[in-house]
């Protein structure tokens, strides 16, 4: 089979898949609260409360060290209220569609070091946005990293006797991602790509998925997936989880000149600054 064929035929069994076709009905419920009572965050904390997982990940993420919340918060009601209604549905909208592809832990693919890594990337992603001068971009960053490895999520569960076969290749010394092409006919960003414009939404989102591990060839959103690549590279770099897609992850040199960085020692030092940050984030996450 060419690897053409073998793209086609993985579009094909994506578009069978039942919980691809629609977004969580909680992402239109807050949406729509929103709209129409945009000032009341009582009534949007009952709304998310309805889901009691998805209020443990909210107030998990919104405890962490890294998330930038002034202080700790108890309730879902003070989260909302010190969060604003613009990142409340940012989240609920990473969480929800993350967890619509529900799975049990195998030992293979860890659901626990999943959502650390994703928690970890998004938080961070938003962190980083605001340090290096792109705070317009922080909402975006944090969404962006929460999703953007979706794509490796749905190989796992989705394909479970394709992943098995990239990960026998893997061990064979095949780099991960020409592993999934070779399988698959498509890599795991282009899956999450291929994802996020099948819930339409936002193309800015679908592009930096698509471009997380070679930001540099992003020709419209290059400074986001530039972000979140670094956040990406953080959790290698601290060895922060047991993510074995990203063991062979290629720094890109090109990040340094889109976010002005200056020179290789200046990216070094930022990266540096986050260990400690980066530990006490995983240690938070409890749920």
């Amino acid at each position: 089979m060419t690897l053409e064929e073998r793209r086609v035929t993985t579009v094909q069994k994506l578009d069978t898949l039942r919980n691809i076709g629609s977004i969580p009905k909680i992402i239109f419920e807050v949406s729509q609260m929103i709209k129409s009572d945009p000032g009341n965050s009582y009534k949007l904390a009952g709304t998310i409360s309805k889901d009691q997982g998805l209020t443990t990940k909210v107030l998990s993420i919104a405890n962490s060290p890294m998330y930038g919340l002034p202080r700790k918060v108890s309730s879902l009601e003070f989260a909302v209220m010190l969060m604003g209604t613009e990142e409340v549905y940012q989240m609920v909208t990473a969480i929800s569609l993350s967890d619509s592809f529900k799975f049990r832990s195998t030992n293979k693919f860890n659901y626990m070091e999943y959502w650390k890594h994703s928690m970890l990337v998004g938080t961070a992603s938003k962190d980083i946005a605001r340090r290096l001068g792109f705070g317009d971009l922080s909402g975006e960053a944090f969404l962006s990293g929460m999703l953007h490895d979706i794509g490796m999520q749905i190989i796992a569960t989705s394909f479970a006797e394709e992943f098995n076969s990239i990960l026998s290749s893997v061990k064979s010394d095949l780099i991960f991602l020409k592993a999934e092409r070779e399988i698959l006919g498509l890599t795991h960003q282009e899956i999450g790509k291929y994802l996020i414009q099948k819930w339409k939404l936002p193309e800015n989102l679908a592009d930096v998925i698509e471009f997380h591990h070679t930001p540099s060839q992003s020709e419209k959103n290059s400074v986001l997936a530039s972000i979140v690549h670094l956040a990406d590279s953080m959790t290698q770099e601290f060895k922060i989880g047991q993510i074995h897609w990203d063991n062979d992850i290629t720094f890109d040199l090109g990040i340094i000149e889109i976010l002005g960085f200056g020179s290789a020692e200046k990216v070094v030092s930022f990266i540096a600054d986050y260990k400690d940050i980066f530990a006490n984030t995983a240690n938070s996450i409890k749920l």
